[in-house]
């Protein structure tokens, strides 16, 4: 007998664990949109077996996954995830059967239309999907030619690039405010990179508790706050990680 709709719900909010399938591309959940319904669709196994079956089917076209376990304690971060990166339905799999539910009837998200603007915590879910399909597409290891519609993904995420605002964060020194360290990564070459985060949740996976002071700015104010040492700024750097030059940022901005 098929899953019903109620049962998966009530599977997706009471099991003790599920398995979730990640991109390797992008450390983040895998999203795929569904060509009929346009759904941007996250997917959630109920067991290891089933989520290392799916990533079979998709290495033939080089999408490359992992499976990232979820115990019921975790369930709210992860549908605050799903919020955030623009998911609309999860896809349950379960043996045989999979159904798809819209994911506001799993879990609700936070209301923050009453939070004044100045202090609402930046959520960037438009822009965090366009990333997410940009680099799942552009990393994915295929000749040039056999790359979908990237052109299209990339004026997307252009798009939303244009019309968000960002993340910065800095160290402050309490006993000189004036001291000002920005906090930097290095690539493999030893480049200094300068971080920013489109929402939160991305900041908090980079300061990890660390007590950081944050702006909140529009893309055509980063050229002017990445400091003198970066070769580049990196968008998101424990997510789709995306590295923009400061002439690839003033490009963009137009």
């Amino acid at each position: 007998m098929a899953i019903s709709k109620e049962d998966a719900i009530k599977e997706l909010q009471n099991r003790d664990m599920v398995y979730v399938a990640y991109s390797q591309f992008t450390k983040l959940p895998y999203v795929k949109c569904d060509e009929e319904t346009f759904n941007d669709q996250a997917w959630i196994f109920s067991t290891e077996e089933g989520i290392k079956e799916f990533g079979k089917k998709l290495l033939d076209d080089k999408v490359l996954l992992m499976g990232m376990r979820y115990e019921k304690k975790d369930y709210p971060r992860l549908y605050g995830t799903f919020y955030a990166i623009g998911v609309n339905t999860v896809m349950w799999v379960d043996g045989e059967e999979q159904v798809e539910i819209d994911l506001p009837d799993i879990a609700k998200q936070h209301d923050l239309s009453k939070i004044p603007e100045e202090h609402r915590p930046l959520l960037n879910p438009t822009l965090e999907l366009s990333g997410i399909y940009f680099m799942q597409e552009l990393r994915r290891p295929v000749e040039k030619e056999q790359h979908g519609n990237l052109r299209e993904l990339e004026e997307e995420l252009l798009v939303n690039m244009r019309k968000s605002q960002y993340l910065v964060a800095m160290e402050v020194n309490e006993e000189d405010p004036k001291q000002i360290r920005i906090p930097y990564l290095k690539n493999k070459n030893e480049e200094i990179l300068q971080p920013v985060f489109t929402d939160v949740m991305e900041l908090e996976k980079f300061t990890k508790g660390r007590k950081l002071r944050i702006a909140k700015v529009p893309l055509n104010k980063l050229p002017e706050l990445m400091i003198q040492q970066a070769k580049a700024y990196v968008v998101n750097p424990m997510g789709f990680n995306l590295v923009l030059t400061k002439e690839q940022l003033e490009k963009i901005i137009g």
